[in-house]
Order: C-alpha cells, then sequence, then structure tokens
C-alpha cells in the first residue's frame, strides 16, 4: 500500500491560526476609528480653506454687545459658517476674529496686545470661546441666567418658546443641566401639570425624547381646550365679543323697533285725538231740530203763529228772540261787571 510523504495538518495548529485571526480582526476594529480620526484630523488642517471663501459665505458680525444670548447665537452661527467652508483649526481663530467689531474689537486688540499676537491667534476655537465668555458673559450676568433657568416654566401651551429658551440656557449654563437625569428633571418640571404627570409615567431616557413627548401631548391639550397658546387664546376671546356684540345689537334692534313702533302708534293716536280736539271747536253746535207746530216765518227765519208779530231784538237787531233773552247782552255784562 502507497502512503503519502505529506502529514496533514494537526488540529491544535488549526485552533491557534484561527484565534491568532480573530485576536488581529479585533485589534484592528479597535485601531481603526483612532486611525480615522487622525486622518479627518490631518486633512482637515491640510484643508484648502482661504480667508476669501470665508468672507464670501457672509459670516455673522460681532459686536460684543448683543448679551449672552447673543453670544451664544454668534457662536452657533460661526460654527455652522466654518463646517460649510471646511475650515482648519489652526485657523479658526484668526478667520473669527476678523469679524469682531466696535467693543469686541477693542477688546481683541486688547488680547493681542497683552499675550502678543502669535500666541493669541495660536490659540484652540475652544481657548476663544472660554475668553469670550468670561468677557461677554460675566459672573453677573449668569447668575441672572441661572435664576431665570430656576422659573423657568411653559406658559399654557406655548412649547416651543419654553424649549427654545430651556435650550439656550443649557448652553449658556451647563453646570445646571449636567448630568444628563438632571437637564430632563429639569426640563420636565417647567411644564404644564397635565403634560408633567403623564411625562413622569413615560420614564423618557433622553432630553430629546422628553421634548418630542411633550410636544405631542401638549397640542393634544390644546386640541381639549385645557391649554391655550397666546394667538388662539386672543382669536377665541375676539370671536366671543364678536358674538356677543352680535347678540346685543340684534337685542338692540328688536327692542328699538319695538320701541319705535309704539312711538310712531302713541304719535299717531296724539295726532289723531289732536286734530279731533282742534276740529272741534270750529264746529258750530249743532241745533235740535224743531218740534213745534208753528209754521216758519219767511221774514225772521223763526217759528211762530201768522197771527203773531215777528220778534226783532231791540239790543242787537236779530230777529227771532226779544232783548230780554238776549245772548249779545247777557256776555256783554259778562265781560264788563263794572258797568
Amino acid at each position: 500500500m502507497f502512503f503519502s510523504s505529506r502529514m496533514p495538518p494537526r488540529r491544535d495548529n488549526q485552533i491557534a491560526t484561527a484565534e491568532l485571526a480573530e485576536i488581529i480582526a479585533q485589534q484592528m476594529a479597535a485601531q481603526f476609528p483612532n486611525l480615522f480620526a487622525q486622518w479627518n484630523q490631518a486633512n482637515n488642517n491640510n484643508g484648502t480653506c482661504k480667508y476669501k471663501d470665508f468672507n464670501q459665505a457672509k459670516p455673522l458680525k460681532f459686536s460684543g454687545s448683543e448679551g449672552a444670548t447673543g453670544l451664544l447665537q454668534w457662536f452657533e452661527s460661526i460654527e455652522n459658517t466654518f463646517r460649510h467652508v471646511q475650515c482648519p483649526d489652526n485657523r479658526k481663530v484668526e478667520f473669527s476674529s476678523s469679524v469682531f467689531q466696535k467693543r469686541a474689537l477693542t477688546w481683541w486688540n486688547g488680547v493681542m496686545r497683552d499675550q502678543g499676537a502669535e500666541v493669541a491667534l495660536a490659540q484652540t476655537w475652544a481657548e476663544l470661546r472660554a475668553l469670550m465668555m468670561r468677557e461677554f458673559c460675566p459672573r453677573h450676568e449668569q447668575r441672572a441666567l441661572e435664576k431665570e433657568f430656576d422659573v423657568l416654566k411653559q406658559d399654557s401651551g406655548e412649547h416651543r418658546a419654553y424649549t427654545d429658551r430651556f435650550e439656550e440656557l443649557s448652553l449658556l449654563c451647563p453646570t445646571m443641566v449636567t448630568p444628563l437625569d438632571k437637564a430632563i428633571e429639569r426640563y420636565i418640571d417647567g411644564l404644564p401639570d397635565s403634560v408633567q404627570d403623564i411625562l413622569t409615567g413615560s420614564n423618557p431616557t433622553t432630553l430629546r425624547q422628553a421634548i418630542e413627548l411633550s410636544a405631542t401631548l401638549t397640542e393634544s391639550q390644546i386640541r381639549k381646550n385645557k391649554l391655550h397658546r397666546k394667538g388662539d387664546k386672543g382669536k377665541k376671546q375676539s370671536a366671543d365679543k364678536e358674538d356677543s356684540k352680535k347678540g346685543q345689537n340684534k337685542k338692540g334692534k328688536d327692542s328699538g323697533s319695538s320701541r319705535g313702533s309704539k312711538k310712531r302708534k302713541a304719535s299717531q293716536n296724539y295726532a289723531v285725538t289732536a286734530q279731533a280736539n282742534q276740529a272741534a271747536p270750529n264746529q258750530p253746535p249743532a241745533k235740535k231740530p224743531y218740534s213745534g207746530s208753528a209754521p216758519l216765518c219767511n221774514q225772521c227765519n223763526s217759528h211762530h203763529q201768522p197771527q203773531y208779530q215777528c220778534r226783532f231784538c231791540t239790543n242787537c237787531g236779530k230777529s227771532g228772540h226779544l232783548a230780554n233773552v238776549c245772548r249779545f247782552a247777557q256776555n256783554h255784562a259778562v265781560q264788563n261787571p263794572a258797568q
């Protein structure tokens, strides 16, 4: 029988080779992130960004009078510009200081005079940020911000305004929101009670999760009219006032119309009565019809027997009556009692 001179590898050698390959793979996986970060750092420092590229991005100016919130907004804006133009780390201080003006420019010139221009420009962006925080957000302003942070509350349904201010104060007062559990607890404490109770029971693990869940709960409370935004509340009050005004106007018109009709009816009745009263004195009193048997005399226009003479008044000269019953004499005597 033929036997081969080559013997198969031992099983122990195969196991050792597999273990060695696994160890090498683990070490390479552990070292790759560091190597990649070093490569990015070197590539970033060797970038081709020039001042012309930075200036064309129109970076936000800083005068030093914007206050703590303005300083924070400038930090965010200038860092966004750095990313946009891929500014190398060793030129961030040089480029950012080029947008200083007024009080900020005067302060920076003093820093370069005290430290020397080369030393001042050689510091890192983080060191410049710390210097600017000490200068343009001094301790007394930080204390005022911390007091504001302590009493910060969400005003009814104004969730967006509360969250924006909370994030600003978190950056300006980092010690008040460190560690993460403290930040989440402080954020929840500022929410309305109806939202706070539900959010506490949900036990969010990140601040972003707490913000998103509280926004959803706030919108739900607004739809149920338990919370209100400032604009929505004003619109509702205006609508209620308008409806109330319309109801009052309608009621006033109805009552005014009723009063007007009553006035018109009363005036019409008064006019009829006045006309009747005015017309009555102008009409002569109606004479009673003659009921006797004596004929009407054509001479004196009175009724008497033919054998009697016509009656003529010697007082007034009219026919139909005698002087002893003359009304003219009686009226004359009443008007002149002294005669």
